[in-house]
């Protein structure tokens, strides 16, 4: 198939001698070819996230998990200390959109286009704001865990560090 069509080709270039015929067809043909090829080519993603680097979840509960172990093991009778948090969601990034309304007779349908600007490494979204995960809860496990005194300032330290409530902290002794 593919000698056939290379055949067909040279037989069509050697038979005409116009060149500027000869340079377009052939231009055509070289786009065509860069345009199936594009599909292996990865893809960037026309979302709006081009442009900014996010973390994962993951990465985001472990960096908390240091800082605030950090900060409990410098309270008086908590000792050596591990720390689990847990977030809702990770990053999420707003991005300014174009809303479109249309009412007909008996419908109302509604459309949403992110809004691109043109920066040196192609389009991007415009990035209205970013939302910072919130911590859904903390476990705090360390030596003075079993003092009613350490969990209490420990629970007050986390639920005031990460704004949630007494009840979404658990303070336990470590083996």
């Amino acid at each position: 198939m593919m000698q056939r069509i290379r055949d067909g080709f040279r037989h069509w270039f050697t038979q005409n001698k116009d060149t500027k015929r000869r340079v377009f067809v052939a231009l055509g043909v070289v786009g065509i070819l860069l345009i199936g090829l594009s599909e292996w080519l990865p893809h960037s993603e026309r979302d709006g996230a081009q442009g900014t680097q996010t973390l994962a979840a993951s990465e985001v509960e472990a960096a908390l998990e240091q800082r605030i172990a950090a900060l409990i093991e410098r309270v008086d009778g908590v000792g050596n200390c591990r720390v689990m948090v847990t977030l809702e969601s990770g990053s999420r990034f707003v991005y300014a959109a174009e809303q479109t309304y249309s009412q007909g007779s008996d419908t109302y349908s509604s459309s949403e286009k992110t809004l691109f600007v043109d920066t040196e490494n192609g389009p991007v979204g415009l990035l209205l704001t970013e939302v910072q995960p919130t911590v859904k809860g903390v476990a705090v496990v360390c030596d003075g865990g079993d003092d009613r005194a350490v969990r209490e300032q420990v629970t007050g330290l986390v639920s005031a560090a990460f704004n949630i409530s007494s009840g979404r902290v658990c303070v336990a002794k470590h083996k």
